[in-house]
């Protein structure tokens, strides 16, 4: 039997949102820089040139050159291979968080919107708690209290990102439930857990995936920051954070390559996120499309 091809229908709206989209520049640029940031992470463990925890004390502090391609730090790893790991460890460790933290604060934000009264009021006072700290702060005193490491690092950025999300959901669940077509599936018998994700939840996608792709961003610097006050990512695990940090007390006597490499990266994946962000809240709100 021959199974026909479905075509595509030209008018869904997810269709013409990737096509507006792409058709942005900033977001064919930011799409691009993302891509070779995962193609990295994927596949940089296989490309790296050597051990990224190799120790060479005969090679330390080497400038760039055509055997180091971004020099050496001073342990005489090579820093490009250590790039290359820390990318995979980066990359990872924002799309769990976040991940995390987005599934957490949508399904907080929907309960708080939906149920309100009591409940509405107890997860609005506990997310407003968490947004009173700087996140970077809380993000800290997380670390410092659970201890390096991985899973440390994963939990902090998580439990920072749910506030925002959860805002953001609840009020857009606020001004959904009382829709017409909400109203008549209440009428007609729907279960709460019914309109909520079959009704609700699909309304709430798009503004929060923006927020989720501005938070990409901001867990990049988050999960930097703790490596690099020291209660991140424990040394010698190569991470962006920790490398910036190792190779401070070497910039002033010349060996800028050991700091400045790592920081480019997390400079460009950062913006490149933010570059997303904003652009799919261009191309899914209509009032910034007039």
């Amino acid at each position: 039997m021959i199974r026909k091809w479905k075509k595509i229908d030209t008018n869904n709206p997810l269709f013409n949102t990737i096509k507006m989209f792409l058709a942005n520049p900033t977001g064919l640029v930011s799409l691009a820089i993302i891509l070779v940031y995962v193609f990295l992470a994927i596949a940089g463990p296989f490309m790296a040139p050597y051990n990224p925890l190799a120790l060479d004390l005969s090679g330390r502090l080497l400038p760039p050159s055509y055997t180091h391609i971004m020099g050496t730090d001073e342990y005489g790893r090579d820093i490009w291979s250590r790039i290359l790991y820390a990318i995979r460890l980066d990359m990872a460790i924002a799309f769990l968080a976040v991940s995390i933290g987005y599934t957490a604060g949508v399904l907080l934000g929907m309960i708080s919107g939906y149920f309100g009264k009591l409940t509405d009021h107890a997860i609005m006072r506990v997310m407003d708690i968490l947004l009173s700290f700087p996140s970077i702060l809380f993000a800290i005193a997380i670390a410092i209290s659970i201890g390096q490491g991985f899973w440390t690092v994963i939990i902090a950025v998580s439990i920072v990102s749910i506030p925002g999300f959860a805002r953001v959901t609840r009020s857009t669940v606020l001004s959904t439930k009382n829709e017409l077509y909400i109203l008549a599936a209440v009428s007609q018998g729907a279960s709460r857990s019914h309109i909520m994700f079959k009704h609700i939840l699909p309304v709430a996608i798009t503004p929060t995936i923006v927020l989720y792709a501005l938070n990409l961003g901001a867990a990049i610097i988050i999960s930097a920051g703790l490596s690099f006050l020291g209660v991140g990512i424990p040394p010698p695990t190569p991470e962006l954070g920790s490398m910036i940090t190792s190779g401070l007390q070497y910039v002033v006597s010349g060996q800028w390559w050991i700091s400045i490499f790592p920081g480019l990266f997390i400079v460009f994946i950062v913006i490149a996120f933010n570059m997303m962000g904003d652009t799919i809240r261009e191309v899914t709100d209509v009032t910034l499309r007039r």
